[in-house]
Protein backbone atom coordinates (compact mmCIF):
# COMPACT_ATOMS: atom_id res chain seq x y z
CA UNK A 1 0.00 0.00 0.00
CA UNK A 2 1.80 3.64 -1.02
CA UNK A 3 1.33 6.16 1.37
CA UNK A 4 0.53 9.99 0.64
CA UNK A 5 4.00 10.49 2.04
CA UNK A 6 5.58 8.28 -0.25
CA UNK A 7 3.57 9.33 -3.14
CA UNK A 8 5.04 12.86 -3.07
CA UNK A 9 8.47 11.56 -2.57
CA UNK A 10 8.02 9.92 -5.96
CA UNK A 11 6.50 12.72 -7.53
CA UNK A 12 9.83 14.80 -6.49
CA UNK A 13 12.56 12.24 -6.86
CA UNK A 14 15.42 14.23 -4.46
CA UNK A 15 18.21 15.66 -7.30
CA UNK A 16 20.83 13.50 -8.14
CA UNK A 17 24.64 15.02 -8.32
CA UNK A 18 26.47 15.51 -11.56
CA UNK A 19 27.00 12.45 -13.15
CA UNK A 20 30.11 12.13 -15.73
CA UNK A 21 27.83 13.20 -18.79
CA UNK A 22 27.05 16.38 -17.12
CA UNK A 23 30.95 17.21 -16.05
CA UNK A 24 32.09 15.85 -19.47
CA UNK A 25 29.53 18.33 -21.25
CA UNK A 26 30.95 21.02 -19.07
CA UNK A 27 34.63 20.12 -19.67
CA UNK A 28 33.97 20.38 -23.51
CA UNK A 29 32.90 23.40 -23.15
CA UNK A 30 35.96 24.89 -20.95
CA UNK A 31 37.68 23.39 -23.53
CA UNK A 32 36.24 24.79 -26.19
CA UNK A 33 36.69 28.51 -24.87
CA UNK A 34 40.21 28.02 -23.99
CA UNK A 35 40.89 26.82 -27.73
CA UNK A 36 39.55 30.19 -28.78
CA UNK A 37 41.01 32.10 -25.65
CA UNK A 38 43.34 34.56 -27.72
CA UNK A 39 40.60 35.07 -30.60
CA UNK A 40 38.37 36.23 -27.86
CA UNK A 41 40.90 38.42 -26.34
CA UNK A 42 41.36 40.36 -29.37
CA UNK A 43 37.48 40.34 -29.97
CA UNK A 44 37.24 41.94 -26.64
CA UNK A 45 39.63 44.78 -27.13
CA UNK A 46 37.85 44.97 -30.60
CA UNK A 47 34.42 45.78 -29.26
CA UNK A 48 36.27 47.82 -26.43
CA UNK A 49 37.99 50.32 -28.94
CA UNK A 50 34.70 50.54 -30.74
CA UNK A 51 32.93 51.90 -27.56
CA UNK A 52 35.45 54.09 -27.02
CA UNK A 53 35.48 55.18 -30.35
CA UNK A 54 31.32 55.56 -30.15
CA UNK A 55 31.98 57.96 -26.76
CA UNK A 56 34.51 59.93 -28.27
CA UNK A 57 32.62 61.21 -31.09
CA UNK A 58 28.88 60.70 -30.76
CA UNK A 59 26.96 60.37 -32.53
CA UNK A 60 29.19 59.52 -35.55
CA UNK A 61 31.90 61.20 -37.66
CA UNK A 62 31.15 63.33 -40.81
CA UNK A 63 33.43 61.98 -42.40
CA UNK A 64 34.72 63.04 -46.69
CA UNK A 65 31.80 62.50 -48.66
CA UNK A 66 29.16 61.19 -45.85
CA UNK A 67 26.64 63.81 -46.74
CA UNK A 68 25.90 62.86 -50.32
CA UNK A 69 26.18 59.33 -49.03
CA UNK A 70 22.85 60.29 -47.00
CA UNK A 71 21.19 61.93 -49.42
CA UNK A 72 19.84 59.24 -50.67
CA UNK A 73 17.33 59.04 -47.99
CA UNK A 74 16.16 62.32 -49.26
CA UNK A 75 16.10 61.46 -52.59
CA UNK A 76 15.17 58.12 -53.66
CA UNK A 77 16.93 58.20 -57.44
CA UNK A 78 20.26 56.60 -58.16
CA UNK A 79 23.01 59.01 -58.32
CA UNK A 80 25.25 59.92 -61.31
CA UNK A 81 28.44 60.65 -59.25
CA UNK A 82 28.81 56.61 -57.49
CA UNK A 83 25.99 53.26 -57.64
CA UNK A 84 23.80 54.04 -54.54
CA UNK A 85 23.58 50.99 -52.96
CA UNK A 86 24.55 51.97 -49.84
CA UNK A 87 22.28 53.91 -49.25
CA UNK A 88 19.77 51.18 -51.42
CA UNK A 89 20.66 48.41 -49.32
CA UNK A 90 22.04 49.44 -45.94
CA UNK A 91 20.57 52.87 -44.85
CA UNK A 92 17.75 52.79 -46.14
CA UNK A 93 16.12 49.81 -44.01
CA UNK A 94 17.70 51.12 -41.27
CA UNK A 95 16.22 54.07 -41.44
CA UNK A 96 13.05 52.29 -41.09
CA UNK A 97 13.73 51.72 -37.49
CA UNK A 98 15.72 54.95 -36.59
CA UNK A 99 17.08 57.48 -39.35
CA UNK A 100 19.29 58.44 -36.98
CA UNK A 101 23.79 58.72 -37.93
CA UNK A 102 24.31 56.78 -34.95
CA UNK A 103 22.46 53.90 -35.73
CA UNK A 104 23.69 53.76 -38.78
CA UNK A 105 27.48 53.85 -37.82
CA UNK A 106 26.74 51.40 -34.51
CA UNK A 107 25.35 48.70 -37.10
CA UNK A 108 28.65 49.13 -39.29
CA UNK A 109 30.84 48.89 -35.52
CA UNK A 110 28.72 45.74 -35.18
CA UNK A 111 29.15 43.98 -39.04
CA UNK A 112 32.99 44.88 -38.14
CA UNK A 113 32.76 42.55 -35.34
CA UNK A 114 31.01 40.05 -37.44
CA UNK A 115 33.38 40.15 -40.38
CA UNK A 116 36.07 39.58 -37.93
CA UNK A 117 34.93 36.20 -36.02
CA UNK A 118 33.91 35.10 -39.97
CA UNK A 119 37.19 35.03 -41.12
CA UNK A 120 38.60 33.46 -37.88
CA UNK A 121 36.08 30.71 -38.14
CA UNK A 122 37.11 30.67 -41.97
CA UNK A 123 40.86 29.89 -40.74
CA UNK A 124 40.20 27.69 -37.93
CA UNK A 125 38.08 25.58 -40.55
CA UNK A 126 41.07 24.86 -42.77
CA UNK A 127 43.54 23.79 -39.73
CA UNK A 128 45.45 27.50 -39.05
CA UNK A 129 46.46 27.23 -34.86
CA UNK A 130 44.32 29.71 -32.62
CA UNK A 131 47.36 32.26 -32.18
CA UNK A 132 47.57 32.62 -36.05
CA UNK A 133 44.04 32.65 -36.95
CA UNK A 134 43.52 35.86 -34.13
CA UNK A 135 46.72 37.25 -36.04
CA UNK A 136 45.23 37.86 -38.91
CA UNK A 137 42.29 39.23 -37.84
CA UNK A 138 43.92 41.86 -36.23
CA UNK A 139 43.76 44.42 -38.28
CA UNK A 140 40.04 44.27 -38.97
CA UNK A 141 39.46 44.39 -35.18
CA UNK A 142 41.82 47.02 -34.49
CA UNK A 143 43.41 49.21 -37.16
CA UNK A 144 42.64 53.09 -36.47
CA UNK A 145 41.76 53.50 -39.86
CA UNK A 146 39.19 50.58 -40.00
CA UNK A 147 37.77 52.54 -36.81
CA UNK A 148 37.10 55.79 -38.52
CA UNK A 149 35.46 54.49 -41.70
CA UNK A 150 33.56 52.43 -39.38
CA UNK A 151 32.29 55.50 -37.09
CA UNK A 152 31.04 57.28 -40.31
CA UNK A 153 28.27 56.68 -42.73
CA UNK A 154 30.36 56.09 -45.46
CA UNK A 155 29.98 52.90 -47.99
CA UNK A 156 33.51 51.75 -47.51
CA UNK A 157 32.88 49.52 -43.81
CA UNK A 158 29.74 47.73 -45.08
CA UNK A 159 31.84 47.29 -48.70
CA UNK A 160 34.45 45.34 -47.01
CA UNK A 161 31.97 43.65 -45.27
CA UNK A 162 30.27 42.06 -48.28
CA UNK A 163 33.19 40.80 -49.58
CA UNK A 164 34.57 38.73 -46.37
CA UNK A 165 31.00 37.43 -46.30
CA UNK A 166 31.80 36.18 -49.95
CA UNK A 167 35.06 34.78 -49.42
CA UNK A 168 33.38 33.06 -46.08
CA UNK A 169 30.77 31.72 -48.38
CA UNK A 170 32.95 30.29 -51.19
CA UNK A 171 35.89 29.22 -49.00
CA UNK A 172 33.51 27.25 -46.09
CA UNK A 173 33.61 24.08 -47.66
CA UNK A 174 36.25 22.78 -50.02
CA UNK A 175 34.04 22.67 -53.11
CA UNK A 176 31.08 25.42 -53.04
CA UNK A 177 27.90 23.90 -53.96
CA UNK A 178 26.12 25.57 -56.62
CA UNK A 179 23.49 26.83 -54.26
CA UNK A 180 26.38 28.37 -51.58
CA UNK A 181 28.43 29.49 -55.02
CA UNK A 182 24.44 31.07 -56.46
CA UNK A 183 24.62 33.35 -52.70
CA UNK A 184 28.35 34.63 -52.52
CA UNK A 185 27.30 35.50 -56.40
CA UNK A 186 24.65 38.10 -55.46
CA UNK A 187 26.68 39.15 -52.60
CA UNK A 188 29.54 40.39 -54.74
CA UNK A 189 26.59 41.81 -57.12
CA UNK A 190 25.15 43.78 -53.90
CA UNK A 191 29.02 45.09 -53.44
CA UNK A 192 29.46 46.31 -56.46
CA UNK A 193 26.28 48.58 -55.84
CA UNK A 194 28.19 49.69 -52.54
CA UNK A 195 31.49 50.57 -54.81
CA UNK A 196 31.75 50.37 -58.52
CA UNK A 197 35.40 49.52 -57.61
CA UNK A 198 34.24 45.92 -57.13
CA UNK A 199 32.87 44.94 -60.41
CA UNK A 200 36.24 42.49 -61.03
CA UNK A 201 34.98 40.50 -58.01
CA UNK A 202 33.17 38.01 -60.12
CA UNK A 203 36.04 37.59 -62.31
CA UNK A 204 37.86 36.31 -58.77
CA UNK A 205 34.59 34.35 -57.83
CA UNK A 206 34.17 32.37 -60.72
CA UNK A 207 38.23 31.45 -60.94
CA UNK A 208 37.95 30.38 -57.71
CA UNK A 209 34.97 27.96 -58.50
CA UNK A 210 36.70 26.53 -61.56
CA UNK A 211 39.91 25.95 -59.32
CA UNK A 212 38.49 24.49 -56.38
CA UNK A 213 36.46 21.86 -57.91
CA UNK A 214 37.13 18.65 -60.09
CA UNK A 215 35.58 17.45 -63.23
CA UNK A 216 33.96 19.85 -66.05
CA UNK A 217 30.30 19.92 -64.60
CA UNK A 218 31.24 20.33 -60.61
CA UNK A 219 33.45 23.38 -62.20
CA UNK A 220 30.99 25.21 -64.46
CA UNK A 221 27.88 24.74 -63.07
CA UNK A 222 29.10 26.63 -59.81
CA UNK A 223 31.04 28.85 -62.18
CA UNK A 224 28.23 29.92 -64.28
CA UNK A 225 25.68 30.06 -60.52
CA UNK A 226 27.82 32.61 -59.20
CA UNK A 227 27.86 34.92 -62.59
CA UNK A 228 24.10 34.09 -62.42
CA UNK A 229 23.69 35.48 -58.97
CA UNK A 230 26.29 38.47 -59.67
CA UNK A 231 24.64 39.66 -62.45
CA UNK A 232 20.94 39.76 -61.15
CA UNK A 233 21.41 42.70 -58.71
CA UNK A 234 23.97 44.88 -61.01
CA UNK A 235 21.78 44.35 -63.95
CA UNK A 236 18.31 45.31 -61.82
CA UNK A 237 20.28 48.41 -61.19
CA UNK A 238 21.38 48.94 -64.27
CA UNK A 239 17.92 49.00 -65.64
CA UNK A 240 16.66 51.31 -62.35
CA UNK A 241 19.81 53.47 -64.01
CA UNK A 242 18.64 53.23 -67.31
CA UNK A 243 15.23 54.43 -66.15
CA UNK A 244 16.05 57.73 -64.79
CA UNK A 245 18.82 58.83 -67.28
CA UNK A 246 18.00 57.13 -70.23
CA UNK A 247 21.01 54.76 -70.38
CA UNK A 248 21.90 51.66 -68.53
CA UNK A 249 24.66 51.70 -65.77
CA UNK A 250 25.68 52.31 -62.64
CA UNK A 251 27.13 55.97 -62.10
CA UNK A 252 28.31 58.51 -64.68
CA UNK A 253 31.60 58.61 -62.93
CA UNK A 254 33.75 56.93 -65.69
CA UNK A 255 34.91 60.20 -67.51
CA UNK A 256 36.00 62.34 -64.52
CA UNK A 257 37.42 59.08 -62.52
CA UNK A 258 39.72 58.53 -65.98
CA UNK A 259 40.44 62.64 -66.22
CA UNK A 260 41.88 62.31 -62.35
CA UNK A 261 44.23 59.83 -63.37
CA UNK A 262 45.96 61.67 -65.75
CA UNK A 263 45.83 65.21 -64.41
CA UNK A 264 49.27 64.08 -62.08
CA UNK A 265 51.50 63.19 -65.73
CA UNK A 266 49.70 64.83 -68.74
CA UNK A 267 51.40 67.06 -71.05
CA UNK A 268 48.59 68.80 -73.25
CA UNK A 269 51.09 70.01 -75.58
CA UNK A 270 51.17 66.39 -76.69
CA UNK A 271 47.02 66.16 -76.64
CA UNK A 272 44.87 67.55 -79.74
CA UNK A 273 41.85 69.29 -77.72
CA UNK A 274 38.61 71.79 -78.55
CA UNK A 275 38.91 75.06 -77.29
CA UNK A 276 36.75 74.63 -74.59
CA UNK A 277 39.00 71.49 -73.31
CA UNK A 278 41.82 73.26 -72.55
CA UNK A 279 40.17 74.35 -69.12
CA UNK A 280 41.09 70.57 -68.13
CA UNK A 281 44.93 71.07 -68.70
CA UNK A 282 45.98 71.22 -65.10
CA UNK A 283 47.85 74.99 -65.01
CA UNK A 284 50.60 73.65 -62.39
CA UNK A 285 54.20 72.02 -63.96
CA UNK A 286 54.71 68.39 -63.49
CA UNK A 287 55.94 67.75 -60.10
CA UNK A 288 53.66 70.43 -58.39
CA UNK A 289 50.29 69.66 -59.01
CA UNK A 290 46.90 69.63 -56.97
CA UNK A 291 45.65 66.25 -55.75
CA UNK A 292 43.67 64.37 -58.24
CA UNK A 293 40.37 65.11 -56.41
CA UNK A 294 40.55 68.66 -56.58
CA UNK A 295 40.36 69.11 -60.45
CA UNK A 296 38.05 66.59 -60.16
CA UNK A 297 35.61 67.66 -57.89
CA UNK A 298 36.36 70.93 -56.55
CA UNK A 299 36.37 74.80 -58.30
CA UNK A 300 40.04 75.62 -58.78
CA UNK A 301 39.75 77.73 -61.82
CA UNK A 302 40.40 74.66 -63.91
CA UNK A 303 39.40 70.58 -64.01
CA UNK A 304 36.02 69.35 -64.44
CA UNK A 305 34.12 72.07 -62.63
CA UNK A 306 35.74 74.79 -65.16
CA UNK A 307 34.35 72.75 -68.42
CA UNK A 308 31.57 74.37 -69.83
CA UNK A 309 30.66 72.52 -73.59
CA UNK A 310 28.87 73.45 -76.36
CA UNK A 311 25.16 72.72 -76.81
CA UNK A 312 25.16 69.05 -78.00
CA UNK A 313 28.54 67.87 -76.66
CA UNK A 314 28.54 65.23 -74.07
CA UNK A 315 30.41 66.45 -71.47
CA UNK A 316 31.37 62.42 -70.22
CA UNK A 317 32.76 62.03 -73.50
CA UNK A 318 35.01 65.03 -73.72
CA UNK A 319 36.70 64.08 -70.32
CA UNK A 320 36.85 60.42 -71.78
CA UNK A 321 38.99 61.58 -74.83
CA UNK A 322 41.23 63.93 -73.00
CA UNK A 323 41.99 60.85 -70.74
CA UNK A 324 42.19 58.40 -73.92
CA UNK A 325 44.84 61.07 -75.54
CA UNK A 326 47.05 61.44 -72.90
CA UNK A 327 47.43 57.28 -72.20
CA UNK A 328 48.05 56.78 -75.71
CA UNK A 329 50.23 60.24 -75.48
CA UNK A 330 51.93 59.42 -72.51
CA UNK A 331 51.90 55.34 -71.69
CA UNK A 332 54.90 55.50 -69.58
CA UNK A 333 54.19 58.17 -67.65
CA UNK A 334 50.98 56.67 -66.56
CA UNK A 335 52.94 53.37 -65.96
CA UNK A 336 55.05 55.16 -63.92
CA UNK A 337 52.80 56.69 -61.50
CA UNK A 338 50.55 53.50 -61.30
CA UNK A 339 53.56 51.51 -60.33
CA UNK A 340 54.50 54.72 -57.68
CA UNK A 341 51.07 54.62 -56.45
CA UNK A 342 51.16 50.73 -56.08
CA UNK A 343 54.36 50.97 -53.78
CA UNK A 344 52.69 53.66 -51.85
CA UNK A 345 49.85 51.51 -50.76
CA UNK A 346 53.20 49.55 -48.56
CA UNK A 347 54.61 52.70 -47.37
CA UNK A 348 55.54 52.16 -43.49
CA UNK A 349 53.44 55.25 -42.20
CA UNK A 350 50.16 56.25 -43.28
CA UNK A 351 51.08 59.78 -44.59
CA UNK A 352 50.60 62.16 -47.47
CA UNK A 353 53.53 61.76 -50.47
CA UNK A 354 53.76 63.44 -54.08
CA UNK A 355 50.87 65.46 -54.30
CA UNK A 356 48.11 63.72 -52.56
CA UNK A 357 46.96 65.55 -49.61
CA UNK A 358 43.63 63.53 -48.52
CA UNK A 359 45.32 61.16 -45.15
CA UNK A 360 43.72 63.88 -42.64
CA UNK A 361 39.94 62.55 -43.54
CA UNK A 362 40.89 59.24 -42.01
CA UNK A 363 42.75 60.51 -39.03
CA UNK A 364 40.65 60.88 -35.08
CA UNK A 365 42.93 63.99 -34.94
CA UNK A 366 40.98 66.00 -37.64
CA UNK A 367 37.37 65.13 -36.05
CA UNK A 368 38.40 66.23 -32.28
CA UNK A 369 36.27 69.37 -31.48
CA UNK A 370 35.07 69.86 -35.05
CA UNK A 371 32.54 72.81 -35.74
CA UNK A 372 29.99 71.91 -37.86
CA UNK A 373 30.30 73.26 -41.57
CA UNK A 374 27.63 74.44 -44.01
CA UNK A 375 28.40 70.72 -45.51
CA UNK A 376 28.41 68.51 -42.77
CA UNK A 377 25.67 70.45 -40.78
CA UNK A 378 22.40 69.31 -42.22
CA UNK A 379 23.59 65.52 -42.38
CA UNK A 380 23.46 65.23 -38.51
CA UNK A 381 20.47 67.79 -38.22
CA UNK A 382 18.23 65.28 -40.76
CA UNK A 383 19.22 62.32 -39.69
CA UNK A 384 19.92 62.01 -35.97
CA UNK A 385 19.65 65.84 -35.47
CA UNK A 386 22.77 66.02 -32.83
CA UNK A 387 25.54 67.56 -34.06
CA UNK A 388 28.77 65.52 -33.87
CA UNK A 389 30.39 66.12 -29.83
CA UNK A 390 33.87 65.55 -28.81
CA UNK A 391 34.65 63.93 -24.98
CA UNK A 392 37.91 63.78 -23.45
CA UNK A 393 39.92 62.22 -22.51
CA UNK A 394 38.94 59.82 -24.97
CA UNK A 395 38.94 61.31 -28.48
CA UNK A 396 42.91 62.15 -27.15
CA UNK A 397 43.55 58.75 -26.50
CA UNK A 398 42.33 57.60 -29.89
CA UNK A 399 44.45 60.54 -31.62
CA UNK A 400 47.62 58.66 -29.64
CA UNK A 401 46.11 55.61 -30.30
CA UNK A 402 46.22 55.71 -34.26
CA UNK A 403 50.23 56.60 -34.32
CA UNK A 404 50.52 53.50 -32.76
CA UNK A 405 47.73 51.01 -33.92
CA UNK A 406 47.50 50.50 -37.40
CA UNK A 407 48.38 47.96 -39.88
CA UNK A 408 52.10 49.23 -41.58
CA UNK A 409 52.89 49.41 -44.82
CA UNK A 410 55.81 46.36 -44.93
CA UNK A 411 54.04 43.76 -43.18
CA UNK A 412 50.68 44.51 -46.08
CA UNK A 413 53.50 43.46 -48.56
CA UNK A 414 55.22 40.38 -46.74
CA UNK A 415 51.36 39.50 -46.61
CA UNK A 416 51.19 39.53 -50.31
CA UNK A 417 54.35 37.89 -51.11
CA UNK A 418 53.51 34.94 -48.42
CA UNK A 419 49.85 34.89 -50.24
CA UNK A 420 51.33 34.64 -53.38
CA UNK A 421 53.77 32.26 -52.75
CA UNK A 422 50.58 30.18 -51.09
CA UNK A 423 48.49 30.44 -54.41
CA UNK A 424 51.19 29.47 -56.35
CA UNK A 425 52.93 26.63 -54.64
CA UNK A 426 51.94 23.15 -54.69
CA UNK A 427 53.06 22.66 -51.34
CA UNK A 428 49.77 24.54 -50.16
CA UNK A 429 47.46 21.45 -51.31
CA UNK A 430 43.41 22.50 -51.59
CA UNK A 431 44.25 25.66 -49.87
CA UNK A 432 45.50 27.45 -52.81
CA UNK A 433 42.48 28.45 -54.21
CA UNK A 434 41.19 29.82 -51.56
CA UNK A 435 44.48 32.01 -50.75
CA UNK A 436 44.01 32.99 -54.78
CA UNK A 437 40.76 34.10 -54.02
CA UNK A 438 42.39 36.42 -50.58
CA UNK A 439 44.83 37.87 -53.01
CA UNK A 440 42.89 38.58 -56.18
CA UNK A 441 40.33 41.01 -54.01
CA UNK A 442 42.52 42.04 -51.27
CA UNK A 443 45.09 43.08 -53.27
CA UNK A 444 43.43 43.73 -56.68
CA UNK A 445 40.55 46.07 -55.89
CA UNK A 446 43.18 48.24 -53.58
CA UNK A 447 45.07 48.13 -56.98
CA UNK A 448 42.70 49.09 -59.29
CA UNK A 449 41.71 52.85 -58.10
CA UNK A 450 45.68 53.29 -58.85
CA UNK A 451 45.49 52.42 -62.24
CA UNK A 452 41.79 54.15 -63.14
CA UNK A 453 41.55 57.24 -60.53
CA UNK A 454 43.95 57.91 -58.30
CA UNK A 455 45.77 56.50 -54.92
CA UNK A 456 43.38 57.20 -51.71
CA UNK A 457 44.75 55.59 -48.15
CA UNK A 458 40.79 54.26 -47.92
CA UNK A 459 41.32 52.59 -51.20
CA UNK A 460 43.88 50.24 -49.00
CA UNK A 461 41.22 48.86 -46.72
CA UNK A 462 40.75 45.44 -48.94
CA UNK A 463 44.63 44.43 -48.64
CA UNK A 464 44.94 45.71 -45.34
CA UNK A 465 42.27 43.25 -44.00
CA UNK A 466 42.36 40.51 -45.86
CA UNK A 467 45.85 39.94 -47.44
CA UNK A 468 46.78 39.50 -43.50
CA UNK A 469 44.12 36.54 -43.88
CA UNK A 470 45.81 35.25 -46.61
CA UNK A 471 49.30 35.08 -45.60
CA UNK A 472 48.06 33.63 -42.67
CA UNK A 473 46.63 30.87 -44.41
CA UNK A 474 48.78 30.08 -46.82
CA UNK A 475 51.96 29.57 -44.22
CA UNK A 476 49.67 27.16 -41.99
CA UNK A 477 49.05 24.95 -45.48
CA UNK A 478 52.81 25.69 -46.60
CA UNK A 479 54.38 24.65 -43.13
CA UNK A 480 51.69 21.21 -43.12
CA UNK A 481 52.68 20.33 -47.19
CA UNK A 482 48.31 21.20 -47.29
CA UNK A 483 45.32 22.27 -44.56
CA UNK A 484 45.49 19.62 -41.98
CA UNK A 485 41.49 20.07 -41.89
CA UNK A 486 40.14 20.26 -45.33
CA UNK A 487 36.08 20.74 -44.76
Amino acid sequence: MTTTAGRRASAHPAPRPPGPARAGGSRRWRERLGDHAPFLVVLGLGLLVRLVVTVAFWPAMMVSDAPSYLRFLGDLQPSLERPDGYGLLFLLPLSLVADDVALFVGVQHVLGLAAATGLYALLRRWGVGRWWAAVGVLPLLLDAMVLVLEHGPLSDAVFLDLLVLAVVLLGWRRRPSPGVALAAGLVMGCAVLVRQVGTPLVLAGALFCLLAASGRWRRLVPAGLLVVGFVVPVGAYSAWFAGTYGSPGLSGIGGVSSYMRTTTFVDCDRLELAPYARVLCPPEPVGERRDPTDYGWYEIGSGVQSLVVPPGVDRRAVLQDFARQALAAQPLDYARVVLRDVALGFDPLRADRFEYNTVFKWKFATYVDREPTPWTEPGFADHGGVQQQTRQPWADLLVAYEKVVYTWGPLVLLSLVVGAVGALSPRAGAARPLVLLLVLVGFGLSVLPDITTQFVWRYQLPAVVLLPVAAVLAGSALRHRGPRRVP
